[in-house]
């Protein structure tokens, strides 16, 4: 009885289904230095991105899952990648933590926590797929359980189904959620933000700084950031340009240090821009 309640408990998360989530464009540097964008991952059927946490309980115990789930279906147009948004851990401690785990991915780094957040992702051991034409989120949640016959357990395929029907190009109209219940271990911890940046004490100054060299007035930049008007016109574009490091220009691997003239924005202003820009790009 208790295992079919259990089953039934993830059969109810299971059908707590919404409207087909999507995505902006993104790009990291994972663990080795190499640029991950997702729009250039389109000529694949799906996208496995695996939530990692140097520590996470979850992820040493599901490593050899995750080694299968790869095996199963990248022959079939589906890419595995991990992403580590734990401000706990950085590329040295995330390189050292593949070496010893054997993970053989890639490591997304995502010191912002942008991608995460606009993942929907809370925890290491979370699952996402997403179909990279369309950045449409199709699952997001915890491996599928194995079914037992010693225990009475009945299995999921909530994961394995949204990859099957992503390669078979038979989308859902909905993205499936399923609820994973982690350990400490495994939380993901984000700042409180707890009101929107200020534009003229927060934002303006950002720009000034930043952008304003390059996009005034007659200078190289596709229009000038003269008017709070014209940035909140442009806020989307430059959402996604910030978020895909195109922009500012001349960005390099953020622990090469011998740039001069690199031109990384600190992480925090990168968080200033984009929660201002999603929360509408207020003057007050």
């Amino acid at each position: 009885m208790a295992a079919l309640l259990s089953a039934g408990v993830f059969l109810l998360a299971a059908s707590a289904q919404a409207a087909p989530e999507r995505i902006g464009d993104f790009n990291l540097i994972d663990h080795t230095g190499m640029a991950h964008q997702l729009s250039k991952y389109g000529y694949q059927k799906a996208v496995v991105i695996m939530s990692q946490a140097n520590g996470c309980s979850i992820n040493e115990t599901q490593s050899t899952q995750y080694k299968i789930l790869r095996t199963r279906f990248e022959d079939q147009g589906v890419s595995f990648v991990m992403l580590n948004a734990s401000t706990n851990d950085n590329t040295s401690s995330i390189t050292r933590a593949h070496e010893v785990h054997h993970l053989d991915m890639p490591v997304l780094v995502d010191d912002t926590q942008l991608v995460a957040e606009s993942l929907g992702i809370t925890k290491a051991g979370e699952i996402v797929v997403v179909e990279p034409t369309t950045r449409t989120v199709l699952y997001r949640g915890p491996m599928d359980i194995p079914s037992s016959m010693r225990t009475g357990t009945i299995g999921t395929t909530h994961l394995v189904d949204a990859v099957t029907a992503a390669i078979a190009g038979q989308l859902s109209a909905e993205t499936v959620v399923v609820e994973l219940d982690a350990p400490a271990d495994c939380q993901l911890n984000f700042p409180a933000v707890a009101d929107v940046p200020d534009y003229a004490t927060e934002v303006a100054p950002i720009l000034i700084e930043r952008c304003v060299v390059c996009h005034i007035d007659g200078g190289i930049g596709p229009f000038a950031m003269n008017s709070h008007q014209m940035v909140q016109g442009w806020g989307p574009m430059i959402r996604e340009v910030l978020m895909t490091k195109r922009m500012p220009p001349s960005q390099v691997d953020p622990s090469i240090q011998h740039f001069d003239n690199a031109r990384n924005m600190p992480i925090a202003e990168v968080q200033t821009l984009v929660r201002w820009i999603n929360a509408g790009s207020p003057r007050e």
